[in-house]
């Protein structure tokens, strides 16, 4: 009866306690460091300055282009 109960409890814990997450969780543990180190890498470099200038010069040429497109159809 006891190896019946340890066979019972060593298949319960492979089914539930097995390697099914493990993909999982590393994945997601070296999603953590690449947006760890990205993170770093923008706010030490002085690259956030220049990605706001870049996306505030194509704003104002957006603006701008379709300031002219809708000049353009009005006429």
């Amino acid at each position: 009866m006891l190896q019946l109960i340890k066979e019972f409890r060593a298949l319960w814990q492979c089914k539930y306690f097995g390697e099914k997450g493990q993909d999982l969780i590393e994945y997601a543990l070296l999603l953590a460091i690449v947006v760890g180190i990205g993170y770093l890498i923008y706010t030490t470099s002085g690259l956030q300055t220049s990605i706001q200038s870049i996306f505030s010069n194509a704003g104002s040429v957006t603006s701008s282009a379709a300031a002219v497109a809708k000049g353009a159809t009005t006429q």
